[in-house]
């Protein structure tokens, strides 16, 4: 699948085909999130954008990463506690190492949901991911070799 290309202009006119308005802190902070493909919670995002943005404020941040999600920008998923913001918005799952952190996409085979669980048959789903934990190969190298 061919990656769009977010410029400021595209990202106005994708936010108000969304019912959004176009601000200031709405287009920085889809410009760091839908340029290149990421995962961040809103304090990662509030950290990256603070050095160019001062006056943004975290819960700017986290308002606005909220609404993306509601109207389908981004999707987001919790991760031990924590809501993750995903600008890929494709059919794929996620890979977490336990130790560092890391957070992965796992392309899907198809463009399909993954098959929905029994007990959800009546439930009209519209998305999912699944989360493999484990260790990444960098973490499982580093306990492979402290182990021995």
């Amino acid at each position: 699948m061919k990656q769009k290309m977010w410029t400021e202009e595209t990202i106005k006119t994708e936010l108000r085909e969304h019912g959004l308005r176009a601000t200031t802190p709405r287009i920085a902070i889809c410009l760091q999130l839908l340029q290149q493909h990421c995962h961040y919670n809103a304090q990662q995002l509030h950290e990256e954008l603070s050095p160019h943005h001062p006056t943004m404020s975290p819960n700017t941040v986290y308002l606005t990463l909220n609404q993306l999600a509601t109207v389908g920008l981004i999707r987001s998923f919790n991760v031990n506690g924590n809501t993750i913001f995903d600008s890929n918005t494709t059919t794929h799952d996620h890979a977490h190492c336990r130790h560092c952190n890391t957070l992965v996409d796992l392309p899907s085979t198809t463009k399909s949901l993954p098959k929905t669980p029994g007990k959800m048959s009546d439930w009209a789903l519209e998305w999912g991911t699944r989360l493999w934990s484990g260790l990444c190969p960098d973490c499982k190298q580093v306990t492979d070799t402290t182990s021995r």
